[in-house]
């Protein structure tokens, strides 16, 4: 199983990736899923993966919804989000 970092939740109205808020762009499915753990019960969860492109950046992440109506957002685990 791949690792994600958990990067919050969202009422749908707004969610920043990497300065980039999600919900004012398209995403792009390819029918790819993936296991996450929710952050504190460690249930795991089937998400679906999608992908931004703006101008410069293309940002993958993973979103889905746990047992409230609130976005779940994650991506996967870097070894760059390590800080020393």
């Amino acid at each position: 199983m791949k690792e994600y970092t958990y990067l919050g939740k969202s009422d749908g109205k707004r969610f920043c990736i990497d300065g980039v808020d999600v919900f004012s762009h398209k995403w792009r499915s390819f029918g790819e899923c993936d296991v996450v753990l929710h952050p504190q019960t460690k249930k795991p969860y089937s998400f679906s993966v999608y992908t931004i492109e703006t101008p410069g950046k293309n940002i993958r992440f993973l979103a889905g919804k746990f047992d409230s109506d609130d976005w779940v957002f994650y991506k996967e685990f870097d070894d760059d989000d390590i800080i020393f």
